[in-house]
């Protein structure tokens, strides 16, 4: 596989088409080994247009997919970003590249291992690893000016809105099993949440996640 040739196909012919006009996030995607971040087995479809397995019930995005999310974040380059889940370590990555400072946490000690090691063979100096269950947020270092979670949630917690300072916006996966769908989350003037829906995506509900009452109609 030409991987030069193949990063490039990805962007011109998935994330470009979908909408996503981001030149610095399209640079540091252009730019970032993926291949790298992918388990071996995998490591051919790293830029395909598929979600690729990770292990322990967990998967890494279609890259159109992450890219629409990180996009949607609006970042500047000033901004404290929560990643709640790095998974592959890949998105962590991506938005080093774009805020000043990436608190990135996770419950899998597989995953937090990972993402570290990723973190020093690219010699990124802005990032924060911690294993951590912060499905209901994470107040260490809040409050965060962006949320990112890419892996499924019923809804958006308490503590995660707690977790987010007044201004600021979470781009999450909300929803069950029958219905995800990537929503920007941000509150307004009169201190309510407004939840604006991007797209439909199917993909695997975070660990230890409030689940929703079975039985509410």
């Amino acid at each position: 596989m030409n991987i030069e040739k193949a990063r490039f196909n990805m962007i011109e012919q998935q994330i470009k088409p979908w909408y996503v006009f981001d030149e610095k996030l399209l640079g540091a995607m252009a730019t970032l080994p993926r291949e790298q971040f992918i388990p071996e087995e995998h490591r051919s479809l790293a830029y395909a247009d598929i979600a690729i397995p990770l292990g322990h019930h967990q998967q890494m995005l279609i890259p159109r997919e992450l890219a629409r999310m990180i996009q949607a974040l609006e970042l500047k380059g000033h901004e404290k970003v929560l990643e709640i889940g790095c998974g592959s370590g890949y998105a962590s990555a991506v938005l080093s590249k774009l805020a000043k400072k990436v608190y990135c946490v996770d419950i899998i000690p597989d995953f937090v291992k990972a993402t570290n090691a990723h973190k020093q063979r690219l010699s990124i100096d802005n990032i924060v690893v911690e294993e951590v269950d912060a499905s209901d947020g994470w107040l260490a270092h809040a409050p965060y000016d962006a949320i990112l979670i890419t892996s499924a949630i019923p809804k958006l917690t308490d503590g995660i809105k707690k977790s987010l300072n007044d201004n600021g916006r979470v781009v999450a996966i909300l929803g069950t099993e029958q219905s995800q769908h990537v929503t920007i989350c941000t509150l307004n003037e009169n201190q309510d949440w407004h939840y604006d829906s991007l797209f439909p995506v199917v993909t695997e509900t975070m660990i230890n996640c409030e689940k929703p009452n079975q039985f509410e109609f």
